[in-house]
């Protein structure tokens, strides 16, 4: 976790600061977080080529909703 310290004014918002320290701000307006636009590459390639798995992504997809309150009966 790395903090930035920006200086805005109007001729510089902070998510256009942001993209060129090469970070992907959370929001339009007032960010908060940012993610580096290298890891945003990282798992967007990675998904890319991952090996379809549906069974995985069910599994996981139940899980989570299960955590939410909805539950399934699956086999």
């Amino acid at each position: 976790l790395n903090y930035v310290q920006l200086h805005i004014c109007p001729c510089a918002p902070a998510p256009v600061q942001l993209v060129k320290w090469g970070l992907f701000p959370c929001s339009p307006v007032y960010p908060a977080l940012a993610v580096s636009l290298d890891m945003l590459e990282f798992v967007s390639t990675l998904f890319v080529h991952l090996a379809p798995n549906e069974t995985a992504w069910a599994d996981a997809l139940t899980s989570f909703l299960a955590r939410q309150g909805h539950v399934f009966e699956v086999q």
